[in-house]
């Protein structure tokens, strides 16, 4: 059994085709299918279910590739401090952020890791969950930034702080706080279309309706900056994370109001593989993350509308 065989047995279960996971470890698909033929043979047990063009792990398989997908990151750890030892170079720490992060924090952590880690390289961008949580689990992430919970069989996480939830609205609607969302049933709710972690957050941590909203609505907003618009001309109203308020509201049409339900928010955290050899320096990351609260939840400046009415801005 070698590490070449691991290599390929672990290529075929992520692209679920031997012709794809061969021309990804850049080998001809009758090479790589040999040397799992090979590993086959030496397992006594079959690792993989031929179905057509499709791929599948065995029961064995599955157990199999777990271990395979361990030793490998190990292996690579150790190669990659090997290099580091020999040439006194680290190799660059590769990160994602969530878009609904990304914007507002980015900024603020790149300016911490260059104060707290000027030779050290980052690599840093942007990903939605699903495919940020995929690259970490295949080691072509070091860590990622999520606003969601992650799965812990593989990743180990440390919380960063709460993001709070206000209520963005256009100020001619005079809205009074704190805000009950459930009585606002004449109020269309706008936000992020399907498939983005930031609508399931904003609608488990509110408890509302995944059902909810117009079915008449004609559009399906990708990003905060377009909901936020719409709701500046007067199209519903919104969730929004605290962290995005400095950045998104500059309108003088736009009213923040407190929620009435406790505790609406959601929870940042950084994660990274259980197996990494860099889990240290990963978690002083996480703490001068951490450290980033206060900046990164400043509300915005009061606009003048507020001061003549002498309103207080959502916490």
């Amino acid at each position: 059994m070698t590490l070449k065989q691991m290599r390929y047995a672990l290529a075929v279960q992520k692209h679920g085709h031997f012709g794809t996971a061969a021309e990804k470890s850049h080998v001809t698909q009758p090479a790589l299918s040999q040397q799992i033929s090979a590993l086959e043979t030496y397992c006594g047990k079959k690792l993989f279910e031929r179905l057509g063009k499709r791929v599948i792990p065995t029961r064995f398989g599955e157990v199999f590739l777990l271990e395979a997908a361990r030793i490998v990151a190990q292996v690579d750890a150790l190669e990659e401090a090997a290099h580091e030892a020999r040439f006194g170079l680290s190799a660059p720490i590769r990160g994602a952020l969530i878009p609904t992060i990304a914007p507002y924090f980015l900024p603020h952590l790149l300016t911490t890791l260059a104060e707290n880690f000027p030779t050290q390289l980052f690599n840093l961008g942007e990903m939605q969950t699903e495919m940020l949580l995929r690259q970490l689990a295949d080691g072509e992430l070091d860590f990622g930034i999520i606003g969601t919970k992650p799965p812990l069989d593989r990743f180990e996480a440390q919380p960063l702080f709460d993001d709070p939830f206000v209520l963005a609205a256009a100020r001619h609607k005079n809205i009074q706080d704190p805000v009950d969302l459930n009585l606002m049933q004449n109020e269309e709710l706008l936000l992020l279309s399907e498939g983005h972690c930031f609508r399931d957050q904003a609608i488990e941590a509110c408890s509302l309706d995944p059902k909810g909203g117009s079915k008449d609505q004609a559009f399906a907003a990708t990003s905060l900056a377009t909901i936020v618009e719409l709701v500046a001309k007067g199209f519903g109203v919104t969730l929004l994370p605290a962290m995005c308020l400095v950045r998104e509201i500059r309108s003088d049409s736009l009213a923040l109001h407190e929620l009435k339900s406790p505790g609406a928010h959601r929870t940042i955290s950084m994660v990274w593989r259980r197996t990494s050899a860099q889990k240290q320096q990963l978690r002083q990351i996480a703490t001068l993350a951490a450290s980033l609260a206060t900046a990164c939840l400043a509300m915005p400046t009061r606009s003048k509308a507020d001061r003549a009415a002498g309103a207080t801005p959502a916490p």
